[in-house]
């Protein structure tokens, strides 16, 4: 007996179905919409109320900013020498300038540390006032309105007992010393709660100056909470702490005013009935301490009979702020939507219900049809009727179906065609497959590659014949052993596993190992290693490429050494140099007493054998030289050439400094024997910079600094040495670096801080003033009158020398010009200016004295060039050619100091000079030594034959001079006839003369 179920049309199974489950869809629908409605109102509360608290985070920030900003940038005016703060009258032009870039700040003022007090406030529009107080005021605080320009119109209040020092932001910023916030306070001139912010300004040695300030009144924030969309009842205020209101979206003026002074609100006794009853809840919350509200939270009350959706944000500022931010909203102003979401959702299904009735009634029309075709067409396919179509259906399942079934019916008829046409396809296929192995034969009897197939263990199934002329194998010589069998045992980790993994995984690899020639030597072989997959994807063998890459191999160890060694000399070069440093250092910081040295080697006077013999020769020097380093280097030592004739010496694990110098002593006195190069015995020297290395130090950079700074210390000492640092030669380069930085700001930026000062030249037979020269001094800004002996071996080894003595040389010319034209006994002085070694042999010298010369308006015969006896030996002739044009200018010239250089008296005879000049040396020791006085005599003798005139230096007694006239000198100076002056000086003494002494006086200043 059948169910009666089974009976039922199909439009019934199609019909029911479909609207009880559209209608159980929209009746759930409605339901969980009702049920989670209460759960939204939360969520869109919860969001609101964070929302509202960010955006009030945010705009407070943006507020707290601009009075630190401002206090910096006062500060940075200070210390910038823009505003003096010992200046109250540019203080409170500077802060009005303030107040009128910055509306939202109402106040800025100073404290001085010497207790006086400016400030400016703004009473409203276009109204200022000025406040000063202090000592100046007698301990009183005057209140006064000015203009827009800061000029006084009244003075309102005068309140007396001003104390700056005692004021509560003065205390908190001396005590914070940086920026901080104070307490809030009533204001003066009107009633209304302010914030100060205040930062102490100190001086450039840290001293304490006084205390910038202003102030920010909370009404601002008042004002900004009021625009705030929160909802249409919610509401927003700001407490601290001690639950006192700061600001209030509902209330402008949160505070009460008593005696014409504001007072603070406690937020539990506010007038607004939200506010108290907030507040009251979170006090309970935090039993009474707001101190423990950390991090943001959300709470629900119940106020007015409904409920309130509460956060609270803790904002902390990093000046000191410690505020509360609380937002609250009622739940009224959500659940309107909620209730006509109800009512819509009720309508919703009714006619949700109605629409899903018609549209299964439709539907079931459309899908039944279709499917009473095809079960008659299948019943005609049953009963022999193959050749059936059924037409296209509108609904998308149902035309697949019918697809599906018109193709069955065709396949069947087709199936004994393509069973036969398969036949002949795979016949054709195995065709192919024989000319393909063919071609494969061809292709790996005649590459160059060897490639085989092996094993996944490695064994090979198959070599081709190029491993005949690779290997000098035959291919049945391999087949059937293993790869690893005729690898380099070096390189068996590399057979066995490199690349294991990635090939098994399906992936290509490519390999480099020695493999064993059959000739007994080994050859490098790269080899390109393939997987074989079966239908499955699995690998089953493998399929390799090699080629003999053994000539790349050898070209790629050379350069990588040639990347870490020097080319010429086939040391260690500064990279690998630098590697073996910082693994001495890395291990100095590991174990305590391991030490190291770095010997810093510089050959002496190198530049003069490549200029005299070449570079080639040069170049075989420095060989010789690594050479003999490596033969006196330890075993476990690095010997590096750093570049040009630079050399270091790495020794590795010393027990103390003694080892290090013996070792040093031995390397000056290896390379103190001659050197034979290819058609010189040459000798060379080398100066020793010695450094411990330990763990103190950061890098190699700094090992190798102080080693080349010792090491020029050595040169300076005499060269064919060596020279231990410590940290006093650090200070003294840095000392010297810094002398050299100022001296080069000084010469571009102010040349003016180079005084010349001036010393008479004397007539020794009359006493009478025949010239001057002139000597430089600096007047530093920080150190003061600088002599010349500190600062010009620095110039004249940066080459600073030479911009400084032509702008020396002009000031001396113009000098003597404007004494010539001011004073007439002045007119046959002349001006003695030292010339530096790098003008002398300077192509532009007589164009740029020339140029000096015709912007002064000096005449060329009132200018002494001075010049050295060691200037005259280099390139004789170049020399003599400038002499002799500067002679054709009628420029007197000087040997200074001369017998002390190196000077030949061969070719002095021929130098066009008008003076020698006797060094103070032998001067100053003619009446105590009968050598220095004979040396004196010899020379005034000697100027005397030459035609030369005789000047005496160091003049400084009355028996020097005595002696000097005796022995017919000429000319003298010295601290007998005046010591050097400024031009000042000189100034009055020829004043004083006009009128009183002819030319020729003796000068006495």
């Amino acid at each position: 007996m059948s169910h009666p179920l089974r009976h039922l049309p199909l439009r019934v199974w199609l019909v029911v179905p479909f609207v009880v489950q559209i209608t159980a869809a929209v009746t759930v629908t409605g339901w969980l919409t009702l049920r989670h409605g209460e759960q939204a109102v939360n969520q869109v509360a919860g969001q609101l109320r964070t929302a509202v608290s960010q955006q009030i985070e945010q705009e407070l920030n943006a507020f707290l900013t601009t009075p630190h900003l401002i206090n910096q940038l006062n500060d940075d005016a200070i210390q910038l020498g823009q505003v003096d703060p010992d200046d109250p009258e540019a203080l409170f032009r500077h802060f009005l300038q303030q107040s009128q870039r910055f509306p939202t700040v109402d106040s800025i003022f100073f404290g001085h540390v010497n207790q006086e007090f400016i400030g400016q406030s703004n009473l409203g529009p276009g109204q200022h006032q000025r406040m000063q107080g202090g000592p100046s005021l007698g301990d009183a605080v005057q209140f006064s309105t000015v203009d827009d320009n800061g000029e006084i119109q009244t003075i309102q209040q005068t309140t007396p007992g001003w104390d700056t020092q005692t004021l509560p932001w003065y205390l908190a910023a001396v005590r914070q010393g940086g920026a901080v916030w104070g307490e809030v306070f009533p204001y003066h001139a009107y009633p209304v709660l302010a914030l100060p912010t205040s930062r102490p300004v100190y001086d450039a040695e840290g001293d304490l100056l006084g205390v910038l300030g202003n102030n920010f009144f909370l009404s601002q924030i008042s004002d900004f909470l009021a625009t705030i969309s929160i909802s249409e009842h919610g509401q927003a205020f700001i407490l601290d702490r001690k639950g006192f209101i700061v600001a209030s979206s509902t209330l402008p003026d949160p505070f009460v005013v008593v005696e014409d002074r504001p007072q603070r609100l406690y937020s539990v006794t506010s007038q607004d009935p939200l506010i108290r009853a907030s507040s009251q809840f979170l006090l309970r919350q935090y039993n009474g301490y707001l101190a423990d509200a950390l991090a943001p939270q959300q709470f629900e009350f119940q106020w007015d009979g409904q409920r309130q959706f509460l956060e609270v944000m803790p904002f902390r500022e990093q000046a000191g702020l410690d505020w509360l931010i609380v937002v609250v909203v009622p739940e009224r102003d959500f659940m309107a939507t909620i209730e006509a979401s109800r009512r819509y959702t009720l309508l919703f299904c009714l006619v949700a219900f109605a629409v899903a009735l018609g549209l299964g009634l439709l539907t079931s029309h459309w899908i039944a049809q279709p499917i009473y075709r095809m079960r008659r067409a299948a019943q005609a396919i049953a009963q022999g009727e193959l050749h059936q179509h059924l037409p296209p259906c509108r609904l998308n399942e149902l035309e697949q179906l019918v697809l599906a079934f018109n193709t069955m019916a065709y396949r069947v008829a087709t199936t004994v065609q393509d069973l036969q046409r398969s036949k002949a396809d795979l016949e054709a296929a195995n065709v192919e497959i024989q000319q393909q192995s063919a071609c494969f034969r061809l292709m790996a009897e005649n590459m160059t590659d060897l490639v085989c197939l092996q094993t996944l263990g490695g064994q090979f199934l198959y070599v081709s014949p190029s491993v005949e002329w690779i290997l000098g194998y035959q291919p049945s010589e391999l087949v059937g052993t293993c790869l690893c069998d005729w690898v380099h045992p070096a390189d068996a980790p590399t057979c066995y596993h490199s690349g294991q993994r990635q090939v098994l995984a399906g992936d290509s690899t490519k390999t480099a190992y020695r493999m064993r020639h059959k000739l007994g030597h080994y050859i490098w072989i790269e080899t390109l290693t393939r997987p074989i997959l079966n239908d499955l994807g699995e690998v089953i063998q493998l399929q390799t490429a090699s080629r003999d890459v053994t000539e790349t191999m050898r070209m790629r160890k050379q350069l990588q050494h040639d990347a870490l060694h020097d080319s010429l000399t086939g040391l260690p070069n500064r990279k690998l140099l630098q590697d073996r440093l910082d693994v001495a250092l890395h291990r100095a910081r590991r174990h305590e007493h391991y030490r190291f040295a770095v010997l810093f080697l510089d050959v002496d006077r190198f530049k003069v054998v490549n200029d005299s013999l070449g570079h080639l020769i040069g170049d075989e020097l420095l060989i010789e030289i690594a050479s003999r380093l490596r033969s006196v280097a330890r075993p476990a030592d690095l010997a590096a050439r750093l570049g040009g004739d630079e050399f270091i010496l790495l020794m590795d694990d010393v027990a103390d400094l003694t080892e290090v110098i013996g070792l040093a002593e031995k390397v000056l006195a290896t390379l103190r024997d001659p050197l034979h190069l290819s058609s010189q015995e040459v000798f060379a020297t080398v100066s020793v910079g010695i450094v411990m290395g330990d763990a103190t130090y950061a890098d190699a950079s700094e090992l190798l600094r102080d080693a080349d700074i010792a090491m020029y210390r050595a040169k300076h000492k005499g060269r064919d040495g060596y020279e231990v640092f410590n940290s006093a030669m650090h200070a003294q380069a840095i000392t010297r670096l810094q002398l050299e930085t100022e001296l080069r700001r000084s010469l571009l930026e102010h040349p003016e801080e180079f005084i010349l000062h001036y010393q008479p030249i004397v007539d020794l037979a009359t006493a009478a003033v025949q010239g001057f020269e002139t000597l430089v001094r600096w007047q530093h800004p920080q150190r003061g009158l600088v002599p010349p002996n500190d600062f010009i071996p620095l110039a004249e080894e940066t080459g600073l020398i030479v911009p400084l003595s032509y702008h020396l040389m002009e000031t001396a010319c113009r000098q003597l010009r404007t004494w010539q034209d001011h004073y007439p006994q002045a007119q046959s002085l002349t001006i003695s200016v030292n010339l530096a070694a790098m003008q002398l042999h300077s192509p532009s010298l007589l164009a740029q004295i020339d140029a000096i010369l015709t912007h002064t308006g000096l005449n060329p015969q009132s200018l002494v060039l001075e010049i050295t006896e060691s200037m005259l030996i280099d390139d004789i002739q170049a020399t003599l050619t400038v002499l002799h044009a500067l002679r054709q200018r009628s420029i007197a010239l000087s040997i200074d100091d001369f017998g002390t250089g190196y000077s030949s008296l061969s070719y002095l005879y021929q130098f066009p000079i008008n003076h020698l000049k006797i060094d103070r040396t032998f001067v100053s020791q003619m009446q105590t030594s009968p050598h220095h006085y004979k040396i004196v005599e010899t020379i005034i003798t000697l100027a005397h034959q030459l035609g030369f005139t005789a000047i005496a230096e160091g003049i400084e007694t009355e028996a020097d001079r005595h002696i000097l006239q005796q022995l017919t000198c000429d000319l003298g100076q010295g601290y007998w006839f005046g010591k050097p002056q400024p031009a000042a000086a000189i100034d009055a003494w020829l004043s004083q003369t006009l009128g009183q002494i002819c030319l020729g006086a003796v000068y006495n200043v």
